[in-house]
C-alpha cells in the first residue's frame, strides 16, 4: 500500500471534486487555509471553490466556468507541462550504436526545469481555487499537478496526487456512502471488480471538455509506481486494468506503452516489443514514431526476431526526418539478411549507403556513412574495399571524434590481422584520447598499442643499422656521390642554399655574437618585423635548421621519435596505406631506406660531415652496430612472442637472429625461444630440433631446464614476490574482479614472463573469456593448457571446453529451436540465480541403523543452537568462500558431471543458496541418514581436486548437514560451532 501521505500542498488535503453532470461525488466544503488565516484584506471575500456549495450550478454558471477555467488556466499549464517535454527531447542526443532509452526524453532533463514545472503547480492550484469545483477542468488540472511532479521525480507526491483522483472521481451514487471499496462495481452479486469507469459523454460534453482524468490518473500511477521500483504493485495495477472491460479505448494504447515500458525496465525486451507494438500508433509526432519503431526494432533484433526488426527498420528509415537515424535504421536493417543470399544482399546495401553519401541532404553525415558500408563490407569480408571506406569516413569527418577513432580502430585492427604493425601502431597512435565511447576496449588498445611500440622501435633501429651498413659499404666514391645527393635534396627540403665548400656543402651559420640577434628590431624605423621580407626568411630559415620541418600537430617531438622520419611508417605521402608488395615501392625500398638512415642519423648541423659522421665506417663503429642489430633483433622476438604472441614472426625474428649471428647464442635463449614458438606452432619436428640443439650445447644453462622442466619457468617456483603476486591475481579473478585480475596479470608478466604460469590461472581466465563471449581469447588460452600442460588433469576439462566452444553456434542454434516441456515443479524457481524456492525431494525413509549409528543416538548432541540427528535425512554442502558466480557455476557444473559418471543410478540435486556477500552453499540432496551423507561426502572430497582442480582448496569445504540445521546456519553464519560439533560426533574428519 502507498502511503497516503496527501501534504503535497494545501489544496490537496482540504478539496475534494464537487459533483458534476458526469458522476456523482460527494461535496466537499471545508476552510480552505485550516490554520492559515487569509489577508486581512480579504477576510470577507470567498474564493470561487469556496461558493461551490453556496451557488446553484446553472448553464450559464456552468459554461462561463468552464471558459475561463479552460482557457485561462488548463491550457497555459497545459502548454507549459509540454514544453518541458519538448526541451527535455531537444537535450537529449540518442546514441543509435545502442539500445535507445524507452523515452524520447529523461526525466532527469524534465527535472532541471523544476522552475517551470512550479509554476505548473502554481498555476493549477489557482485554477482550482479561483473557480466552482463542479466545472469539467477540476480534474484535468488535478492531473497536470499529477504529472508536474512526475516530471520533476518527486514520485511520492506524484503517486498521491494520482490516488487522490482515483478516490475522489470513482463513481458513487448518492446512496453510497464514501467508505464504497475502489475496484467494486454494480451489484454485490455479480462479483465483476473493474477499477475504470465507463465513459459516457454526449456530444456537448465531447466538445467542450476532455474525459474525465480517473482513468488516466490510473496509467499514470502505475508509471509512477514503475519509476519507484515498486514492480509488483506497478504489475497488479497493469493486469487489473488489462482486463477491465470499463477502461475506454482510447487508454489501451497508453495502458500497453506503459506495461511495455514495465517489461524494458526488467530487460525482459521481448515481451517489451509484444506491447511496445501495440502502443505504436500512440505517437504524438512522425519523429515519435520514427524513434519508437527504431526502439521497437532493437527489441527485435535483440530478441532473434530479424525478420521482425527488418521490418520495422526499414519503418524508421522510411517515416524519420532525422539522417542520423535513417543512416542507422538503413544499416541496421542490411544486418538482418532477409534473403538467404547475404552477399547479394550486403552488396546491395552496401551501394544503397555509398549513394546515399553522394545525396546533398546527407552531406554533413557522410563519415558515418561511409564507416557504415565499411563495416557492411567487413562482413562479407572484403577488407580492401572496407579500407577504402573507413579512409573516407576520415576524410569526411570533421570533428566527429567517436567516429574518428571508430575509423581508426577499424583500420588498425586490420592492419594488425595482416600483421603490418608499423601501420598498425600508426592508427593506434593516431587515436583521440578522452574518447569514452571505447569504454573497456581502452585498456586493451593501450597495451596493444605498447607492445607493438616495442615492436616499431626495434624495427626502426634495425632498419637504419642495415642501411647506415650499406652506406658504409659502397665505394668510397660512389657513397660520397649519394651523400651529396641527399644532402642537396634534404637542404632543399629545409629551405636552405647550398655552398660549394671544395666540392662539398657546409651550412648557412649566423651570428654567433654572445649577445642573441634581436630579430624583432629594425633598421627601418617604424618597421614591424612581419613586414620585413629578409627578417621573415632568415628566422624561417633558422628555424628549420635548428628543428626541422614541423607539421602543426601536437607531441611533434613524440611522434618523430617513434616514426620512421618524418612520414608515418606504413603511410604515403597522401596518408594511404603502403602497398609493401608493389613494384615500385620494391624499387626504391633500399634508396629510400638509405635515404631515411641519414635523415635518422643527423646531427645538429645539415652539412656533408653531419650526414657522414655516424656512419659505421671503422671497425669499433661496425661492431656498435651491429650490437644494435642484434639486440634489437631479439627484442623483437620476444615481442612478438611475449607482448602479441604472434609465434610465426617471433619464429622468424629468432631465425634472423641465427642467420646473422650465429655465434651470439646467449647460452641457448635464441635456441629456447623457437623451441617455444614451434612448440605453440604445432611444428613438432622443428621444436624437437631446437630443444636437442638446447640440450647438446647449453644443458645446464638455465635457458636449457627451462627447455626440460616448462614448470621451471613458472615464477611461482622460482621467486617468492611473484608467487605472491600471482596468488594475489589468481583470487581477484575467483572473487569476480576480473578488469582488476587481467590488468595485474598483464602487469605480472610482463615483470616476470608470461605464458608459463599455472594451468589453474590459464583455466579460470579461460572461464572468464567464455563468460564474456570472447571465445576466440578462451580458445587460445585453452590451447596454451593443452600444450604445455599435457599431463594436467586440466587438460581433458580444457579440451571438453574448447569443443564446446567451437559448436558454440550449433548448441544454441539447437537449444533456441529446442521445445521443451517441464514438469511444473521439476526444478527450483530461480530469480537472479538464487532460488526462490528450493524444491528437494521430499525424502522419508525408514532409516537402516548401522550397530555403529545406534551407539550415538543418545543422547544428542547439541552446539549453540545445532543438533545433530544422524537418522535424519541430510544433505552434503560445498562452503564457498569469495568464489564469483562464474566459478560457482563452473563448480556446480563439474559435480554435476561427476554425479552423472559415479553416482548415475541415483538422483543427486545440486542447488546454489547464497549465504552473504562472501559465502555461497552447493546444497547436494537428498541422503537418508549421515551414514548415507557421509559415504557421499568421502567420494565427492577426494574427487574435488581433480574435478575442480583449477579451484584452491582454500576456497571452498564441504560439510554434511540436516535441513533443520541447514537453516539455523544460513541465519547465524556460525560455520566454527557446526563444524565443531561434527567433529565431535565424527573426529577429525571435517
Amino acid at each position: 500500500m502507498l502511503k497516503r501521505n496527501l501534504s503535497i500542498v494545501l489544496l490537496l488535503s482540504v478539496f475534494c471534486l464537487a459533483q458534476n453532470k458526469t458522476f456523482s461525488q460527494p461535496t466537499w466544503t471545508l476552510d480552505p487555509f485550516g490554520k492559515e488565516k487569509k489577508p486581512e484584506k480579504f477576510e470577507e471575500r470567498k474564493l470561487g471553490s469556496e461558493k461551490t456549495a453556496d451557488k446553484k450550478f446553472t448553464k450559464p454558471r456552468h459554461l462561463i466556468q468552464n471558459t475561463i477555467t479552460h482557457y485561462n488556466y488548463y491550457f497555459n499549464a497545459n502548454n507549459k507541462v509540454n514544453a518541458v517535454i519538448e526541451a527535455a527531447k531537444t537535450s537529449q542526443r540518442d546514441d543509435y550504436t545502442k539500445l535507445l532509452p524507452y523515452y524520447p526524453y529523461s526525466l532527469e532533463n524534465t527535472a532541471s526545469q523544476k522552475q517551470e514545472l512550479d509554476s505548473v503547480i502554481y498555476k493549477c492550484t489557482a485554477g482550482i481555487l479561483l473557480h466552482d469545483l463542479r466545472n469539467d477542468w477540476i480534474d484535468n488540472l488535478y492531473l497536470l499537478i499529477g504529472k508536474a511532479y512526475f516530471f520533476r521525480k518527486d514520485f511520492d507526491s506524484a503517486a498521491n496526487t494520482f490516488q487522490f483522483i482515483n478516490y475522489n472521481l470513482f463513481p458513487r451514487k448518492k446512496k453510497d456512502d464514501d467508505d464504497k471499496i475502489v475496484g467494486t462495481t454494480g451489484s454485490s452479486a455479480s462479483n465483476n471488480i473493474s477499477i475504470a469507469n465507463k465513459e459516457k459523454r454526449n456530444i456537448l460534453q465531447k466538445v467542450a471538455s476532455l474525459p474525465p482524468s480517473r482513468n488516466d490518473a490510473l496509467i499514470w500511477l502505475s508509471r509512477s509506481l514503475t519509476e519507484q521500483d515498486e514492480l509488483g504493485e506497478a504489475a497488479g495495477l497493469i493486469n487489473t486494468l488489462m482486463y477491465d472491460a470499463n477502461l475506454p479505448k482510447r487508454l489501451r494504447n497508453d495502458l500497453e506503452e506503459v506495461y511495455a515500458y514495465w517489461f524494458y525496465k526488467q530487460g525482459i525486451y521481448d515481451s517489451a516489443a509484444v506491447h511496445l507494438e501495440k502502443a505504436i500508433t500512440n505517437a504524438n509526432t512522425k519523429e515519435d514514431k520514427a524513434r519508437e519503431e527504431f526502439l521497437l526494432a532493437q527489441l527485435y533484433e535483440i530478441s532473434n526476431q530479424y525478420n521482425k526488426a527488418s521490418d520495422y527498420y526499414a519503418r524508421a528509415s522510411k517515416h524519420t526526418i532525422d539522417p542520423v537515424m535513417d543512416i542507422f535504421a538503413r544499416l541496421n536493417d542490411a544486418k538482418m539478411m532477409r534473403s538467404t543470399n547475404n552477399i547479394k544482399e550486403l552488396e546491395n546495401n552496401i551501394g544503397n549507403l555509398a549513394r546515399l553519401a553522394k545525396k546533398d541532404k546527407f552531406d554533413t553525415y557522410r563519415d558515418i556513412i561511409y564507416f557504415s558500408a565499411g563495416q557492411l563490407t567487413m562482413q562479407k569480408p572484403d577488407t580492401a574495399n572496407a579500407i577504402d571506406y573507413f579512409k573516407k569516413s576520415l576524410k569526411y569527418n570533421e570533428s566527429n571524434v567517436s567516429y574518428k577513432n571508430k575509423a581508426f580502430l577499424q583500420l588498425a585492427d586490420i592492419a594488425y590481422s595482416r600483421k603490418q604493425y608499423k601501420l598498425a601502431f600508426a592508427y593506434y597512435d593516431s587515436l583521440v584520447t578522452g574518447d569514452t565511447t571505447l569504454g573497456v576496449s581502452l585498456a586493451q588498445i593501450q597495451a596493444r598499442r605498447e607492445g607493438l611500440l616495442k615492436i616499431v622501435t626495434s624495427l626502426n633501429i634495425i632498419e637504419r643499422e642495415d642501411s647506415l651498413q650499406r652506406i658504409a659499404a659502397m665505394q668510397p666514391a660512389e657513397r660520397d656521390a649519394f651523400v651529396k645527393k641527399i644532402l642537396k635534396k634534404l637542404r632543399k627540403e629545409q629551405g636552405l642554399k647550398e655552398e660549394d665548400n671544395s666540392g662539398g656543402f657546409t651550412p648557412i651559420t649566423f651570428s654567433n655574437n654572445n649577445e642573441p640577434v634581436d630579430l624583432f628590431s629594425s633598421s627601418t624605423k617604424g618597421e614591424w618585423y612581419f613586414y620585413n621580407n629578409s627578417l621573415k626568411s632568415r628566422g624561417l630559415n633558422e628555424f628549420k635548421t635548428k628543428w626541422g620541418s614541423r607539421t602543426n600537430t601536437d607531441n611533434w617531438r613524440r611522434k618523430s621519435a617513434t616514426g620512421a622520419g618524418s612520414i608515418n611508417p606504413g603511410l604515403d605521402v597522401d596518408g594511404k596505406a603502403k602497398d609493401n608488395n608493389s613494384k615500385d615501392d620494391k624499387d626504391s625500398k633500399n634508396k629510400d631506406s638509405k635515404r631515411d638512415a641519414l635523415n635518422n642519423a643527423l646531427s645538429d648541423e645539415l652539412s656533408y660531415d653531419g650526414l657522414t659522421k655516424n656512419l659505421p665506417l671503422t671497425p669499433e663503429k661496425i661492431g656498435n652496430s651491429n650490437d644494435l642489430i642484434s639486440g634489437n633483433l631479439l627484442l623483437l622476438a620476444k615481442a612478438y612472442q611475449e607482448d602479441l604472441e604472434d609465434f610465426e614472426m617471433a619464429a622468424a625474428a629468432y631465425e634472423e637472429y641465427l642467420r646473422r649471428y650465429p655465434d651470439k647464442l646467449i647460452d641457448g635463449e635464441v635456441y629456447l625461444g623457437l623451441y617455444y614458438c614451434y612448440t605453440k606452432l604445432g611444428n613438432k619436428s622443428k621444436a624437437d630440433y631446437y630443444k636437442n640443439l638446447l640440450n647438446t650445447k647449453f644443458k645446464d644453462t638455465k635457458f636449457g631446464k627451462m627447455a626440460n622442466s616448462p614448470a621451471s619457468l613458472n615464477p611461482k617456483t622460482q621467486n617468492p614476490e611473484a608467487t605472491k603476486k600471482y596468488e594475489s591475481i589468481y583470487n581477484l579473478f575467483i572473487e569476480g574482479k576480473f578488469e582488476e585480475a587481467l590488468a595485474q596479470k598483464k602487469a605480472a608478466d610482463s615483470l616476470y614472463g608470461n605464458n608459463f604460469w599455472s594451468p589453474q590461472l590459464l583455466y579460470i581466465e579461460a572461464v572468464y573469456y567464455v563468460k564474456q563471449t570472447n571465445d576466440s581469447a578462451a580458445l587460445k588460452v585453452l590451447k596454451d593448457i593443452i600444450a604445455l600442460y599435457p599431463s594436467s588433469p586440466l587438460k581433458p576439462k580444457a579440451e571438453n571446453l574448447r569443443d564446446v566452444l567451437l559448436r558454440r553456434k550449433e548448441i544454441e542454434g539447437y537449444l533456441t529451436n529446442l521445445q521443451v516441456t517441464r514438469m511444473q515443479d521439476e526444478k527450483p524457481v530461480v530469480v537472479n540465480n538464487i532460488p526462490a524456492v528450493v524444491n528437494r525431494p521430499v525424502v522419508k525413509p525408514v532409516p537402516v541403523i548401522s550397530d555403529s549409528l545406534k551407539k550415538t543416538l543418545a543422547p544428542p548432541l547439541t552446539n549453540n543452537g545445532f543438533t545433530l540427528n544422524p537418522t535424519a535425512p541430510h544433505f552434503v554442502i560445498m562452503v564457498l568462500d569469495k568464489v564469483d558466480a562464474v566459478y560457482i557455476n563452473e563448480s556446480k557444473n563439474a559435480f554435476a558431471r561427476f554425479n552423472r559418471n559415479y553416482f548415475s543410478s541415483r538422483t543427486i540435486q545440486i542447488n546454489k543458496e547464497p549465504v552473504d556477500a562472501d559465502k555461497t552453499l552447493l546444497v547436494f540432496s537428498t541422503f537418508t541418514s549421515a551414514e548415507d551423507a557421509l559415504i557421499y561426502y568421502d567420494r565427492i572430497k577426494r574427487a574435488a581436486t581433480a574435478e575442480i582442480s583449477w579451484l584452491s582448496a582454500a576456497k571452498y569445504s564441504f560439510l554434511i548437514i540436516t535441513d533443520e540445521n541447514l537453516q539455523l546456519l544460513k541465519q547465524n553464519k556460525n560455520f566454527t560451532d557446526y563444524k565443531k560439533l561434527l567433529n565431535t560426533q565424527y573426529p577429525y574428519r571435517f
